[in-house]
């Protein structure tokens, strides 16, 4: 008879095997319990003490849970997991599914020690045969063992250790988790154990443990759980790809069987009822869970919370632990969003803009006493991929997931108001402001001193001219106005009044760190780029007199044992303004919506419900916006375009109605008028606390006369009265060069203490006809700004108003410095 070649190798190959695994299973035998050791007449103490000191120590941590992020109401607003599973204990789970469990993995677990010796040897002569570990043997106390280690590995290639099959690795592998059982019995009672096991097992379609099971498949608990049920699960877990009924239904139906018959042969149930249970169908009711912010109905804002989520030192001490945590820590995240306002929001800016228009709407809304982001919505869906779908969150910082921002217009004429009235200008102010003026840039100051420059800068009128004061200027929103008060006010504290209500830039500077902002002339028309929440929660700080409440998306944060990881239900504010400065402020701009012929006053809420707001609109109509509060929320809507290469609004279609000539009372204000009024109604109608009379007349005091004094001298005399005062430009004067000429405002003029007082000087040459004074130059009418500048603004009144020179405007007969009626 010829002897076949494959055949020895196959010879060799079991011999080689089995002298090789003889040792480890020699290790195994001598280990065992000591009965059993002595009944099969075994004393190799080597052995037994070679498999005492193998690793028995099974630490296993927490499990990967699902986290939860809930509304203000206390409703799912999304889920976040690595694995999805939600722990319970062995008493919310239905006894039928421990026994359809018990019945086909390990029917006598409740019987016998860690070890199946009988099971285990006749696993091993089969393993021998086939020459790798093919299964059998293991108790659920070993499956237990076998799954910790499989979640505690943190790499493919570790997974594939704890999962050898082949050679001796594969019984390696096998003796160390039988030697960790013996320890887990040990440490543990059968209950513990087979409560641990079904919260760790995974049963296919990203389901880990028991309750997600139950939710995945059959959208029930794990209490609630019938035969038919336990029996399709209990089936899964020996092949959870390959008997996943969604995948596979008639695998999955013929392995629910094979459970079903174990269950009737075990005694667990009776034949008739096996029997029965065969006959019906899977039955499944599938209910995913989500992954994310895609599914959520607030994607923005859920995406805002994940991003905020990951700057709390809390929740670890990186970004990557707290990601972790977040994704296997069973967190209930309890949000700020209002369901109510959200839903307003989002109706508001889809009923006007469409998610595939050129431009984006991006609206953000905050409760001004403690915070709370209300609601987030942008026109876009969001996502990944598809039409009209963005994961950039407009509303936002960069930092937290939002754009590089979007120039504000005229909205920041609110923190120089700010300024104005807190320095004591008084509000009949009044200051000539013609179409055009002509500015030295070295007139104005910053918080680093005055600016050095040569340059001029020439900002213009797009709402006509006259001579306004600050109610008036702020309604009309003119330029020409708010530049020239900006010189009185300096850069630096309309700056840190917004930075300290929290306006920053939104964009990042080049090491990714968030920037101040700006301090340039054309600050008060809106230079610097911010977000809609920003400016939400500067103009919040107005709403509550002065106080800024710093933004937050989170309430709360607790673990899966429910301690309390972060708290923001007591939320840390601090006071920016002086109240009676925020109430005049909320005065001036409830004029805005109130007065007849403002720019905001389309706007007027429902009711008469009182309400403040400020218009903007950028140069060329890139962007505008609408920024409006009452006491109870505070809200700023932008459109604008923000991708390629940036082009005006006008003349575009938004969601199908074609708007001519774009502004903050045209598109983004009746978007704020329709959320506040949706999300307001049955609230209370707060009224605004009336200004103090003192604040409005504000304090003011003479200026000195310093004509043909040096700069440093007057600039002393100045200080000495209350003054700052700085050069702001140069004139042909008969005077020596250096003398002061003149001043602005001129000697003698009653002036806010405080003021900046500016000097013109001569330059030594002989007076000319065309001196640059520093102030402002008669200039002929023009309507809009220039392309290519920042500061152009017409807030939906490019030509639609003109007053002629040295008038003084008062609309609805409310005179310069008088109050508003009580509303």
């Amino acid at each position: 008879m010829a002897i076949r070649p494959s055949a020895v190798v196959a010879t060799v190959r079991r011999v080689l095997l089995v002298a090789g695994v003889a040792a480890l299973c020699g290790v195994l035998l001598a280990g065992l319990a000591l009965p059993v050791v002595a009944g099969l007449g075994l004393t190799a103490r080597e052995s037994a003490d070679t498999f005492a000191a193998m690793p028995a120590d099974l630490e296993p941590g927490p499990m990967a849970q699902t986290s939860y992020m809930v509304d203000a109401d206390g409703q799912p607003l999304a889920t976040f997991f690595e694995e999805n599973r939600v722990e319970v204990g062995l008493d919310e789970i239905s006894p039928v599914m421990k026994d359809a469990i018990l019945a086909i993995e390990d029917d006598r677990f409740y019987e016998r020690g860690p070890i199946d010796i009988q099971g285990t040897l006749r696993a091993f002569l089969r393993n021998v045969e086939a020459g790798e570990t093919q299964g059998g043997g293991s108790t659920l106390t070993q499956q237990y063992v076998k799954q910790v280690r499989i979640s505690q590995a943190t790499s493919p290639e570790e997974v594939a250790d704890v999962q050898a099959s082949t050679g001796v690795e594969g019984y390696r592998r096998k003796l160390e988790e039988l030697r960790m059982a013996v320890q887990v019995e040990q440490e543990l009672t059968k209950d513990e154990i087979l409560q641990r096991y079904l919260n760790i097992a995974f049963f296919g379609s990203r389901s880990y443990g028991i309750e997600a099971a139950a939710r995945t498949y059959f959208s029930t608990t794990a209490a609630n759980l019938t035969l038919t049920q336990a029996a399709l699960l209990a089936g899964i877990v020996q092949q959870p790809v390959a008997y996943d009924p969604t995948r596979d239904p008639e695998a999955a139906l013929g392995r629910r069987n094979v459970v079903l018959n174990r269950m009737a042969a075990t005694g667990r149930i009776t034949e008739q009822e096996a029997a029965e249970a065969r006959a019906t169908d899977l039955g499944l009711v599938p209910s995913a869970t989500p992954n994310g912010c895609v599914p959520s109905y607030a994607g923005y804002f859920c995406d805002y919370v994940v991003h905020e989520l990951l700057t709390m030192p809390e929740l670890g001490e990186t970004p990557e632990e707290r990601q972790n945590l977040l994704e296997r820590g069973g967190l209930r995240i309890e949000t700020t969003i209002s369901p109510a306002a959200q839903a307003a929001a989002q109706d508001a800016v889809s009923d006007r803009v469409a998610p595939t228009d050129g431009a984006i709407g991006s609206l953000a809304t905050v409760q001004p006493n403690n915070g709370y982001i209300r609601a987030m919505a942008n026109s876009r869906t969001y996502g990944v991929e598809g039409d009209g779908v963005s994961s950039i969150n407009y509303a936002a910082d960069e930092v937290m997931g939002g754009g590089n921002g979007i120039q504000s217009g005229s909205t920041f004429k609110a923190f120089v108001l700010a300024a104005a009235i807190e320095q004591g200008i008084p509000l009949n102010t009044s200051i000539n402001s013609p179409q055009q003026v002509r500015l030295r840039v070295n007139s104005f100051s910053t918080c680093e001193g005055r600016i050095r420059s040569s340059e001029v800068w020439e900002p213009k009128n797009s709402t006509g001219s006259g001579t306004f004061n600050l109610r008036t200027g702020t309604e009309r929103s003119v330029n020409t106005f708010f530049a020239q008060l900006e010189q009185r006010t300096g850069l630096c504290l309309p700056a840190t009044i917004a930075q300290g209500a929290g306006v920053m830039r939104a964009d990042l500077d080049e090491a990714n760190a968030v920037q101040p902002l700006n301090q340039v002339p054309s600050f008060t028309l809106g230079a610097n780029e911010v977000s809609p929440l920003s400016m939400a929660a500067g103009y919040a700080m107005f709403a509550n007199r002065g106080v800024h409440c710093p933004t937050t998306s989170v309430v709360r944060v607790t673990d899966s044992a429910g301690n309390v990881l972060v708290d923001h239900t007591q939320p840390t504010c601090e006071k920016v303004i002086e109240p009676a400065v925020a109430d005049a402020v909320n005065s001036v701009l409830q004029g805005v919506i109130y007065n007849s012929g403002a720019t905001g006053n389309r706007m007027q809420l429902d009711g008469d419900r009182p309400a403040a707001g400020k218009t903007g609109t950028t140069n060329s109509a890139i962007a505008v916006w609408f920024v409006g509060y009452t006491p109870q929320l505070s809200t700023a809507v932008a459109v604008a375009d923000v991708d390629g290469r940036l082009e005006t609004l006008d003349g575009r279609t938004y969601n199908g109605e074609r708007i001519r000539e774009a502004c903050g009372g045209c598109i983004p204000g009746p978007i704020w008028k329709q959320m506040m009024d949706a999300a307001l109604d049955g609230a209370d109608e707060i009224p605004f606390t009336a200004p103090d009379p003192q604040t409005i007349q504000g304090v003011t005091v003479r200026v000195p006369d310093v004509r043909g004094m040096d700069s440093d001298a007057a600039i002393e005399t100045l200080a000495d009265a209350g003054f700052s005062a700085s050069v702001s430009g140069e004139v042909n004067s008969d005077l020596q060069e250096g003398l002061v000429v003149t001043t602005d405002p001129g000697a003698g003029a009653e002036v806010a203490s405080g003021s900046n007082i500016g000097l013109v000087i001569s330059n030594g040459e002989a007076p000319a006809d065309d001196d640059i004074s520093g102030g402002p130059a008669t200039q002929p009418p023009t309507f809009g700004g220039e392309d290519g500048d920042e500061e152009g603004d017409g807030d939906g009144w490019r030509d639609t108003f003109t007053l002629p020179p040295g008038e003084v405007f008062s609309p609805g007969g409310v005179l310069p410095g008088e109050l508003l009626p009580a509303r």
